[in-house]
C-alpha cells in the first residue's frame, strides 16, 4: 500500500473559490461517489466566528447553485457537514482508479492537498495521469509505504477523528477531555487511555519512518 500527498489545482473548484473569497480553510474528511457522476463529501470548515453556518451554506450555494449543503456548528468558527454535488470529478477519479481519498484540504492560491491511499505505485501513477488529463496541475509532494504493524484499531481511529473534529488537539483546546468523553458516551479514564495508545502508535510509526 502507498500513502501519498498530492498538490492539485482544479480549475473552477468550489473549495478554492470559497477559501480565497472568505479567508477560511476547508478539510474534506470523506468523499464518496453518488448518483453516477455526483459525489458527497463530509467536511470541516474553519472560518471567522462571525460567519454563521447559514451564511456559509449560502456562500457555497452561490458558487455551486445545484449543490445540497448541510452544516452544523462544532464550536466557535468551526463547522462540520456535508456537501453533495451533481458532478464531482474527485469522487469519480477515486472510484475509477481504485484509490481512496483519505482526506483533502485547501492550500494557498486555490491549490488542494489530497491525501491518497493507493494499492501500489502503479495505481498511484495512473491516478496522477488521470488528474492531469482533466486539465489539472498536480505535484506529488510525498509518497510513503504504509506499514500495517502499527495500524490503529477501529475504535482508536474513530475517537481520534472525533477528537480532532471538535478541536481537542487545537492550542488552546476547544473541548475538554471530560466534555469529549460525554459526547462519546464513555468514561473520561477510558477515553484518555484510547487517545494515549493511539497517539503512541502514530508517534512510533513516524519515528520508524524517519530513522
Amino acid at each position: 500500500m502507498r500513502s501519498a500527498s498530492l498538490l492539485i489545482k482544479i480549475p473552477g473548484n468550489w473549495i478554492g473559490c470559497l477559501a480565497s473569497s472568505c479567508d477560511l480553510s476547508v478539510k474534506i474528511l470523506r468523499c464518496i461517489p453518488k448518483n453516477g457522476t455526483g459525489g458527497q463529501s463530509l467536511l470541516q470548515i474553519d472560518a471567522d466566528p462571525g460567519i454563521t453556518q447559514e451564511e456559509l451554506a449560502e456562500k457555497i450555494r452561490a458558487i455551486e447553485p445545484n449543490c445540497n449543503v448541510q452544516l452544523t456548528s462544532a464550536g466557535p468558527g468551526r463547522h462540520i457537514g456535508t456537501v453533495e454535488l451533481q458532478t464531482c470529478a474527485a469522487c469519480r477519479l477515486m472510484a475509477d482508479s481504485g484509490c481512496f481519498l483519505d482526506s483533502a484540504s485547501n492550500r494557498e492560491n486555490g491549490v488542494m492537498q489530497w491525501n491518497v491511499i493507493a494499492p501500489n505505485a502503479a495505481v498511484l501513477t495512473d491516478l496522477v495521469a488521470k488528474v492531469k488529463n482533466l486539465g489539472c496541475t498536480v505535484e506529488v509532494e510525498k509518497v510513503s509505504v504504509m506499514r500495517t504493524v502499527s495500524e490503529l484499531t477501529v475504535a482508536q481511529e474513530k475517537v481520534l477523528q472525533i477528537a480532532f473534529q471538535f478541536g481537542y488537539f487545537e492550542i488552546p483546546r476547544k473541548i475538554t477531555l471530560d466534555k469529549l468523553a460525554k459526547k462519546l458516551e464513555i468514561s473520561k479514564a477510558t477515553l484518555d487511555v484510547i487517545l494515549r495508545r493511539a497517539q503512541r502508535k502514530l508517534v512510533a510509526s513516524h519515528i520508524r519512518e524517519i530513522c
